[in-house]
């Protein structure tokens, strides 16, 4: 049971570290338990049930149930990740991209920012590595970048709000170096052979679990991350400026405080309500 409990909060370490979860409070209640029965297992008071296990593998499927009973395999499912032994990463690995396939230039020689469209979105998943594909996007210059090597993508869709609106347009800086310089909570523009062209904020677990895991910031629509695999990514720019055509309205913050607050004294009023009978 000890080698169980073991794996158990080493999953608990797995699911806070990618941001699935917050904390042990959240950990007990996706696994059909509480706060005080999870201090129970800790202190071996009580034992973990298969209800436990199963509860906590239907949230992150994931995780191998056999690496979590028995403790067979790794406790991320091959389908989910690569091993990382075998990603070997390395300076030298193809998980690290050295420049992108095609870049442009203007008639002074200095980087052009070809910009991506949404309606051309489909067809960059073929021709980021076709010269005259590339040739044909339309190309911008904005001050205050450069020094690097740059492209302009559409966002498409809700899942980045309120950070990134639809429509808006993201410029990225080409990333050389996966491993490295994919840093945590940072939003990027990733070129996906499975995912297409994604705008997230990422978490880098390349080198510990062979995986990025890239999150919504509209987690009430999107809670769950998409997982990607190095070997499954063409290309990843980190967001350096955006051009909106929305304005966030204040208003919209304020009044979810304001509800937060008033839910606060409603409950503390209740609480001392219960005292004072």
């Amino acid at each position: 049971m000890s080698d169980i409990k073991s794996r158990f909060f080493k999953a608990f370490e797995y699911l806070k570290d990618i941001g699935k979860i917050k904390n042990l409070q959240e950990f007990s209640e996706i696994t059909g338990t509480n706060k005080a029965g999870i201090s129970d297992i800790k202190a071996d008071r009580k034992k973990i049930s298969l209800d436990n296990l199963v509860q906590l593998v239907g949230f992150a499927p994931e995780i191998a149930i056999e690496w979590l009973t028995i403790g067979s395999g790794s406790m991320i499912k091959s389908d989910f990740s690569t091993d990382v032994r075998q990603l070997k990463v390395s300076e030298s690995e193809t998980v690290l991209q050295r420049m992108p396939s095609v870049v442009t230039t203007d008639n002074e020689g200095r980087d052009n920012i070809a910009l991506v469209p949404v309606k051309a979105a489909a067809g960059y998943l073929n021709g980021y590595g076709d010269p005259e594909y590339i040739g044909q996007l339309p190309t911008y210059s904005l001050p205050n970048i450069a020094n690097g090597t740059f492209r302009m993508f559409q966002v498409k869709g809700d899942s980045m709000t309120p950070t990134l609106h639809d429509q808006s347009m993201v410029v990225g800086q080409f990333v050389e170096n996966w491993v490295k310089d994919i840093k945590d909570d940072r939003v990027y523009v990733i070129i996906s052979r499975n995912d297409g062209i994604i705008v997230k904020r990422c978490l880098n677990r390349i080198k510990k679990y062979g995986n990025l895991y890239c999150k919504s910031d509209n987690r009430k629509e999107y809670p769950e991350p998409i997982i990607l695999h190095p070997e499954d990514i063409i290309e990843v720019w980190e967001y350096k400026m955006h051009l909106a055509y929305h304005l966030p309205n204040p208003a919209e913050l304020h009044d979810r405080v304001s509800d937060l607050e008033a839910e606060m004294n409603f409950i503390k009023n209740q609480f001392m309500k219960s005292l004072s009978k």
